[in-house]
């Protein structure tokens, strides 16, 4: 019996011996390694930035040739003009790039590099002849190969689209402001969505007048091909945050998949009205003595006859002394800028002052326009 017991014993024994071997061989073959995949960083950021994607009404789209967009754009006059580098400078540049120039011709900003970089200048017009360039500096700190810049009405923001850490891929539209103070802009921040993406974002510029924006960028477009959009600026940005919507739906209206899904966001009919009057009027050739004034989103006064209301018709003639106001104290600024970088430092004072007063100008000058169509637009409505 204890033979017996001593059998069974061993036999146990033997076979938790086994088990364990072939436990350990098992476990000395290797398994197969798990490869990290590690996330592209403008994707990444473009995750990130979903969530604060700006409401916007696109109104319209067109596909063009890349090197034929600007054609697409019928900014106004009071806007600033928007040209090639070829057309301003009357010579080529070896990359594509484009020159804005504000509303009463004083003051440039453009591109200008090769095929290795680019950067942004502005220039400022004396008399009847341009100063040399001065280099923004300051904008190389967050972003590479600046081009396609465009200053909004106000005289400080500026839009320019560039490389970078912070882009999402490709060119993305970056915005940064003009520090009085100091005498140059502050660090550039990228724009967001929906007006950035994974691919190429060239442009944008607003029309404040006509309440009116352009962006152009070629996602989902072919080689040597961009769509350029027609969109409402907002006075403020809007989002999606009281719309309790996911990040799955509100990436249709970043990415802007269907323009037509936007239009519920606002008037795009009278919208339509003021882009093609707008069409119309740079299509045609005005005499000196007519202007463009917007009223509301379907009427726009060309003459002092056009106002029905004696007051607002008195509002906008002192309007037109405070716009050639600002137009003449912009050139004697511009005149003591380049004084100032000829070594005329005593003038530091004097134009910081005056940069200053002709900012709380142009709020004035806008508020006056506001005030104009309330006046106008009180009577129009009785």
């Amino acid at each position: 019996m204890n033979r017996y017991c001593f059998l069974i014993v061993l036999f146990l024994c033997a076979t938790f011996s086994f088990a364990q071997k072939r436990k350990v061989a098992k476990a000395r073959v290797a398994k197969p390694k798990t490869i990290a995949v590690t996330e592209n960083p403008g994707v990444k950021i473009y995750k990130s930035m979903i969530p604060a994607t700006a409401k916007i009404m696109f109104i319209d789209s067109v596909v063009v040739d890349k090197n034929d967009f600007l054609s697409s754009i019928p900014i106004s006059k009071e806007s600033g003009t928007l040209q090639t580098y070829q057309q301003f400078f009357n010579k080529k540049s070896p990359i594509p790039a484009t020159v804005y120039t504000n509303e009463f011709g004083t003051r440039c900003y453009f591109a200008a590099g090769d095929t290795t970089g680019t950067h942004l200048y502005s220039m400022d017009k004396v008399g009847n002849k341009w100063g040399n360039p001065t280099l923004l500096t300051e904008l190389d700190n967050e972003c590479k190969n600046e081009n396609y810049p465009f200053l909004m009405t106000d005289g400080i923001t500026l839009f320019f689209s560039a490389e970078g850490e912070s882009s999402m891929g490709g060119r993305d539209i970056f915005m940064t402001l003009f520090d009085s103070d100091k005498g140059h802009f502050y660090n550039p921040d990228n724009y967001g969505l929906p007006f950035n993406s994974t691919a190429n974002d060239y442009l944008l510029a607003i029309d404040e007048p006509d309440s009116l924006g352009w962006l152009v960028t070629d996602r989902r477009q072919p080689e040597g091909k961009v769509c350029v959009y027609t969109f409402v600026p907002t006075s403020s940005r809007q989002s999606f945050e009281q719309d309790n919507m996911t990040d799955a739906q509100i990436e249709k209206y970043s990415r802007i998949l269907s323009i037509k899904d936007t239009w519920k966001f606002g008037n795009r009919a009278a919208a339509m009205v003021r882009l093609a009057k707008l069409k119309e009027r740079i299509k045609s050739k005005k005499t000196t003595d007519t202007f463009d004034c917007v009223i509301n989103d379907g009427v726009v006064y060309h003459h002092l006859s056009d106002f029905k209301s004696s007051t607002a018709k008195q509002l906008f003639q002192d309007l037109l002394k405070m716009k050639k106001d600002l137009a003449t104290r912009s050139q004697r600024l511009d005149q003591q800028r380049l004084d100032f970088h000829r070594g005329n430092h005593q003038l530091r004072n004097t134009i910081l002052k005056e940069e200053k007063a002709l900012e709380q100008l142009r709020i004035t000058i806008h508020d006056q326009e506001k005030k104009i169509r309330n006046t106008e637009n009180l009577l129009l409505t009785k």
